[in-house]
């Protein structure tokens, strides 16, 4: 894999290239696609003749083609894949972290990141990133767009400004844009589909079947007009990387006619691996030209994504394996419950017990009747997605252009356990739980327009761009069933011991100093808490801009913007940018940028309130982990404050080489400061003490954890991005498309609360990402044949919050297609993705990672490190695909 990454780059280093993204597949067009010089850009300038080669900025066109291709059924991994400062984890048992995935851009969390859709703002997902781990070490704390709801089949192509610039989109934009166009051809049939697995070796067996089928059509609307749908089904099936517990061993060997009733048996009691999901997504791009010139426009984007994903074994009893010699506790929901309680009919003529007490005698429940072998919950999720826009845009007799649009979005996640206890409830607990719904609202309205001013001393007109925005966002929890959040009769049990002779009662007593025992079950679905409080919290914001750009000499193009934004919730921020581009020589240009940004905390990071319960690290101590809004009682009874907006500062300095006729070369230097970044607080543990202060702890209850969010730590993001690409003519042997891009990027944390982020996350945010990555891309055809090939490489990282002190090394993945045009409009293809079958390094024995030798994987079963690093730990996926066109 190296000699072929070395190849690579000596073939376009020899024409003085270096590395680029993603670009068409010539096997499957008839005609050579426009080269990256000659893509027009829309993206970070609001003039309409400018092409990747001649921004201000750098920018990437990754076409439509290429992303309806890829063999992931996920537009997230699609990225991940090919951009190599797009970073995602693969999620396997996150809470709803697995459902929503947080990707990041330049290592900054996905609400840093603004994602468009035909230029018009997408939603965030409802889902705020509150579980805490490796997977959301980038992200944690964030609410930003969910990807995963578009289809590939629809996007025309999509442009990524590497750019701060929320002076010219506001709030967001500050580690680039992601601005997607979609399809609006007016006729043509097209219908892909792929069935694909995995073959992961290492003794596991084949799993992880995916298979697509995705359609699209262009239909004339009216004389002049277009309605272009598309439509994609996907269905993805569960992955296992891991051996069982060593818990389970020892429960299976000490019960052994018990063991056909454990978890997924004769697999592992939990699944570490990528959660099964059944997805639906569709998309409609519509226009319609009128008689003055003008255009009336709609487009609307579906979704409807069904999850599910393994949570930990409960162990119902404590056990040792009789090999080893290892003790593993019974967990807490297997507790004996003490049925017989002091106000009962049977001891209301018993002295000495009061009510609220119980009787400790043998009229005990628990709940290996239930699950005599123990239970692993299954978390299930359900996303959906609506974003609708409407919009009117024309130019008038003077040539000013104007363009007048609104949106509205709703995107949903609803919750629910199944294979679970609320043990305070008891015996009367069901074993399914509604935990309720997340949902986030918005609706956006703009007015834009564009003139160019002609002033005779510049070699350009100054594109003037003026506009003004009004948004509303809401965040709602909606309320679970009763029972997945309700706090039952045994949550805290003072015992008692009565004499059935005397009928007197004492309390049970133990310990040194002696104190009276109580039994306590914890509250609520057992593994992720139910939605206990509604919210409905709401954030207005007025904005307005001036953006101008030309040409002020033939060879330097200067550019500078302005924004002003007043939101309901903290006030009104001022931002700019300036921007520019010396055409040094016929092939030598110099750009640079700098600008101001911000991030305007969501209602929420405001109001989000969940519990949910978890393991610590490399234990099998369970907690429960509460997170509440700034405003509530329980997060100011630990300091909370209200947030403020993050804010940024964005430097970026490049050159652009064309030294030969379809060769382009750029390379990049930036850096992000982002100051009062949110993140979640410490985790503050409730005692006693606490709850006798504040009545509303106990629903945490005692030894449970409360966070909130909050304002807390700078960063400082530096470093450089070499892209160069260059298509190769090989006269009878066909075309080769040679691309390379190389990232390095790091964050550093310049200053911090250190009551808000830890040293481990500090190691995390600096390198949970690699800082170093490369892919090279041969694309090449002749004929009706075709042949891709990918090398990703990816350097070392950590999960300092998972595996303290383990660096895990640089590791390189090789995807590879063949294609072949069987008639004028079918192509078949078959490849493979990472067909060396790279895995990650497993995790190592320490002193913080125990690692069984009886089953190889840690106490809870994990084997590889549970983000799946860089590029996941489910191995060589292989699969066959078609494309039909009519």
């Amino acid at each position: 894999m190296k000699a072929v990454l070395m190849l690579g780059l000596t073939s376009i280093l020899a024409l003085g290239s270096s590395a680029v993204v993603a670009q068409t597949k010539p096997a499957e067009q008839a005609e050579t696609p426009p080269t990256e010089m000659q893509e027009v850009i829309i993206t970070g300038t609001r003039r309409t003749d400018r092409t990747v080669a001649e921004s201000s900025a750098p920018i990437d066109v990754i076409s439509g083609s290429e992303l309806a291709t890829q063999t992931t059924s996920n537009m997230l991994d699609t990225l991940s894949n090919r951009v190599p400062s797009f970073n995602v984890g693969q999620n396997s048992i996150s809470d709803a972290s697995s459902f929503v995935r947080a990707p990041s851009l330049r290592g900054l969390p996905s609400d840093e990141m603004l994602v468009m859709l035909n230029g018009k703002r997408m939603n965030r997902s409802a889902l705020v990133q509150v579980y805490q781990g490796g997977e959301t070490e980038l992200a944690f704390g964030s609410q930003g767009p969910d990807l995963a709801s578009i289809p590939s089949i629809a996007v025309k192509a999509l442009e990524i400004l590497r750019d701060g610039a929320s002076a010219q989109y506001g709030s967001d934009a500050i580690a680039g844009v992601l601005n997607y166009q979609f399809r609006d051809n007016p006729s043509g049939i097209e219908i892909d589909g792929h069935l694909g697995q995995y073959f992961p070796g290492q003794g596991y067996k084949n799993d992880g079947t995916d298979r697509q089928v995705a359609a699209n059509i262009g239909l004339p609307l009216g004389g002049q007009g277009f309605l272009n749908l598309s439509a994609e089904w996907a269905k993805y099936d569960q992955t296992v990387r891991n051996p069982t517990r060593p818990s389970a061993l020892a429960f299976a060997e000490t019960f052994p006619n018990l063991a056909p009733d454990l978890p997924h048996y004769p697999g592992p009691v939990q699944q570490w691996g990528t959660p099964p999901s059944d997805a639906f997504k569709a998309f409609a791009n519509a226009g319609i030209k009128l008689d003055n010139g003008d255009q009336l426009y709609l487009f609307m984007n579906y979704a409807n994504i069904e999850a599910n994903e393994s949570f930990n074994y409960r162990l119902p009893v404590t056990v040792t394996d009789p090999n080893t010699h290892d003790t593993f506790t019974n967990h807490p929901a297997f507790n004996n419950i003490f049925l017989d309680a002091c106000a009962s009919a049977a001891f209301a003529t018993y002295s000495g017990c009061p009510a609220g007490g119980y009787v400790n005698d043998a009229n005990i429940f628990n709940f290996a009747s239930f699950y005599p072998a123990g239970f692993t919950p299954r978390f299930f999720g359900t996303t959906q997605q609506f974003f609708g826009a409407v919009g009117y845009k024309g130019t008038n007799a003077w040539g000013m252009t104007y363009d007048i649009s609104g949106t509205t979005a709703t995107n949903s996640l609803a919750v629910s356990l199944q294979d679970t206890i609320n043990p305070s409830l008891g015996p009367q607990s069901p074993e399914n739980f509604y935990d309720g719904k997340f949902v986030q609202n918005e609706r956006n309205f703009n007015v834009d327009v564009t003139y160019p001013w002609q002033v005779p001393a510049f070699a350009s007109p100054v594109t003037v761009a003026a506009g003004a925005e009004y948004r509303d966002e809401n965040y709602q929890q909606l309320l679970g069933d009763q029972p997945s959040y309700a706090a039952g009769p045994y949550t805290s049990q003072p015992l008692y011991n009565c004499n059935a002779v005397t009928h007197a009662c004492t309390p049970d007593m133990a310990g040194t100093p002696a104190a009276q025992v109580v039994a306590t079950q914890s509250t609520a679905s057992n593994g992720y808490g139910g939605i206990a409080a509604s919210v409905d919290a709401s954030q207005i914001s007025y904005a307005g801009y001036i953006d101008l750009e030309a040409d002020v000499l033939k060879n330097l193009t200067l550019g500078i913007a302005g924004r002003y934004e007043d939101y309901s919730s903290f006030g009104n921020t001022t931002l700019g940018k300036v921007q520019a581009r010396w055409k040094a020589t016929d092939w030598v240009a110099l750009r640079g940028t700098a600008s101001t940004g911000f991030h305007a905390p969501t209602p929420g990071q405001s109001s989000v309130e969940t519990l949910s319960t978890t393991f610590l690290p490399g234990t099998t101590t369970q907690v429960q982990i509460g997170t509440y809004p700034v405003t509530s009682s329980i997060a100011q009874f630990f300091g909370a404050k209200a947030l403020r907006p993050e804010e940024s500062t964005n430097f970026s300095a490049g050159i652009v080489l064309t030294p030969l006729e379809r060769l382009l070369v750029t390379l990049d230097a930036y850096q992000i400061d982002v100051r009062h970044r949110i993140g979640i607080s410490q985790q503050f543990t409730v005692t006693a003490a606490d709850i006798a202060q504040l009545a509303a702890l106990s629903y945490v209850g005692p030894g449970g954890t409360v966070q909130y969010f909050t304002n807390g730590f700078n960063t400082r993001t530096q470093g450089i991005d070499l892209v160069g690409t260059y298509p190769f003519d090989l006269g009878n042997l066909g075309r080769l498309g040679t691309t390379l891009a190389y990232n390095y990027n790091k964050t550093d944390v310049t200053s911090y609360d250190p009551a808000v982020i830890s040293n481990a996350r500090i190691v995390d945010i600096q390198h949970n990402a690699p800082n170093n990555r490369a892919n090279l891309s041969l694309d090449w055809s002749l004929g009706n044949w075709g042949a891709t090939l990918y090398e990703n490489y990816y350097g070392t990282w950590r999960d300092e919050n998972d595996y303290p002190g383990q660096l895990f090394s640089a590791k390189e993945t090789t995807d590879f297609e063949v294609s072949y045009q069987t008639l004028r409009w079918l192509t078949l293809a078959a490849g493979g993705r990472n067909i060396f079958n790279a895995y990650p390094d497993a995790i190592a024995n320490t002193a913080a990672s125990h690692i069984y030798p009886q089953t190889g994987g840690e106490s809870d079963g994990e084997k590889y490190p549970r983000t799946g690093g860089p590029f996941g730990f489910n191995g060589a996926f292989w699969y066959v695909r078609f494309v039909a066109r009519f």
